[in-house]
């Protein structure tokens, strides 16, 4: 047997991509503070000042870099900017060594911790963690490191679970809290509490008036780019989802519905919309209103009512109100809605309305197609005979007027009901019983308040329309040109026949024209 020669192994030191051996350990150290209030700015500079004296102290380290996280949570490692970085210098063989304060420091999550820990492991490159005095690359680093990360997570969790309960009692207290910088018409005050923005107020109310008036979503996002109005975030774009937003939003007729979303784990830090899986509160008068509840409840009547809009053959349609008399002007044959076409007849143009079915189909049996010109006149010819006949139709509005019933205490009695069972679905979930029955019939009754309270606001819509409509008929303009404005304002319906057309006003009142 030959003289056996023992080769010592070559020391490693660092990264094992290193093609030569580095004299000085490449040192970078990670800090993150998770809030951004004055004490913890401190300590976020303290830790970088500690850091940097630290490893400028030692002769045989080199800083490569202080990565720091300032205003962030660390259950997980997405937004962490400086700490993504640190890994990528990593991997990019710039880094033998890196040194932070603690687990909690370098990560809350213990899959993250443990898996950023391994990679740098087989990378040949140990964390150092301060406060526990753990070594990645000891024997027993990894055990201690899966103990301590668990206990970070569990940490985290409690931290998750109590702001959590902040907020479910914040929110039993009727207490709302809403980002103003993305909410349109609202500051808060010192207290934190909503106020109006004047001009920011005036946006939203003219959303609101022009949505009634028979503007589509659309046509109102066109408007307001057009005049240069900002969204509540600056931007000059508006989208058709957050102006549909707006128009929903139960905060602009002073009332708050809290918790319509909720985080889903407190590592994902995801919010999903609550479906009922977490309670909701509704918090009546909660701040001062920008729209009146009446006009946010006709606004929720149109919109449910342009949802329901359909075509001839029965399939969900777009609502348009480019015209006057659009999606409002029918066959009395067959029902279809007329549409508006530009016709080209041996090189003269024209506009005219035709029956949506004769359209598709050529059906012969539908009404003639009309001028749009003749319809125009048609309806002035309506308002012409309401006035020859003042009269007869004003005294066919008054009895219009005196056929609304409003019960003056229904929502009162609802109300009384809602409240009864508040207290009894408080006292079954203080003594841990059932109250499922209590919750339906509550459910029940907000749909029952909310169907009283659009009946109340239509019937005070359609008041309005009829002492319109008399100021417009005592008033007795002698001349008059058709007004786009005045037909959407006043028409609620038009049925075309062969030989003439009744127009319905939103006032109750027909009248019946010649073609």
């Amino acid at each position: 047997m030959g003289n056996v020669m023992k080769i010592p192994a070559k020391p490693q030191v660092g990264n094992r991509a290193a093609k030569k051996q580095i004299k000085k350990m490449r040192v970078a150290a990670y800090c993150r503070v998770s809030t951004d209030t004055e004490e913890q700015a401190t300590s976020y500079e303290t830790q970088i000042q500690h850091y940097r004296e630290y490893i400028i102290s030692k002769p045989e380290w080199e800083l490569v870099d202080i990565y720091a996280d300032e205003g962030i949570s660390a259950t997980n490692t997405k937004k962490r900017d400086e700490f993504n970085r640190m890994i990528d210098d990593c991997k990019s063989g710039l880094i033998d060594l890196v040194i932070t304060k603690s687990i909690s420091r370098f990560a809350r999550n213990t899959v993250d911790c443990l898996n950023y820990i391994r990679e740098l492991k087989e990378m040949n490159i140990p964390v150092f963690f301060e406060k526990e005095s753990i070594n990645t690359m000891d024997a027993k680093g990894e055990v201690l490191i899966t103990i301590m990360a668990s206990l970070a997570q569990q940490e985290s969790e409690s931290l998750s679970k109590n702001v959590k309960l902040g907020m479910q009692y914040r929110f039993q207290q009727g207490k709302i809290m809403v980002n103003t910088t993305c909410f349109l018409g609202y500051d808060k005050d010192d207290n934190g509490s909503l106020i109006i923005n004047p001009e920011q107020a005036e946006i939203v109310k003219r959303i609101f008036r022009e949505y009634l008036e028979g503007k589509s979503i659309l046509a109102i996002c066109k408007g307001l780019k057009r005049d240069g109005i900002l969204t509540a975030r600056g931007n000059p774009r508006w989208h058709d989802s957050s102006v549909r937003k707006i128009l929903e939003n139960e905060k602009y007729m002073g009332d708050a519905l809290l918790q319509k979303t909720y985080t889903v784990d407190f590592l994902s830090k995801k919010r999903v919309k609550n479906t009922g899986i977490m309670p909701k509160y509704y918090v009546e008068d909660s701040h001062p209103a920008i729209i009146s509840k009446e006009i946010f409840m006709q606004v929720q009547e149109e919109i449910a009512r342009r949802g329901m809009l359909k075509d001839s053959l029965g399939r969900r349609k777009c609502f348009s109100a480019a015209h006057a008399f659009s999606q409002i002007t029918f066959c009395a044959n067959c029902g279809a809605e007329f549409s508006r076409l530009h016709w080209n007849n041996r090189g003269k143009k024209s506009i005219v309305w035709r029956c949506g079915k004769r359209v598709e189909d050529h059906t012969k049996c539908c009404a003639r197609t009309m001028k749009e010109n003749d319809l125009q006149q048609a309806f002035l010819d309506s308002l012409q005979m309401m006035i020859g006949d003042s009269d007869h139709y004003l005294e066919k509005l008054k009895a219009n007027i005196e056929q609304i019933i409003v019960d003056p205490e229904a929502l009162q009695k609802i109300d009384e009901q809602l409240n009864q069972l508040q207290h009894e679905l408080i006292d079954r979930t203080e003594n841990h019983e059932d109250y499922s029955d209590i919750a339906e019939e509550i459910f029940a009754l907000r749909e029952q308040r909310e169907q009283v309270q659009v009946s109340k606001s239509s019937q005070a819509e359609y008041k309005k329309r009829i002492r319109e409509l008399q100021f417009f008929i005592q008033s007795e303009p002698k001349q008059m040109e058709f007004d786009e404005t005045l037909a959407k304002h006043l028409l609620s319906k038009i049925m075309v026949f062969d030989d003439h057309i009744i127009f319905e006003f939103k006032s109750g009142v027909t009248v019946s024209a010649e073609k």
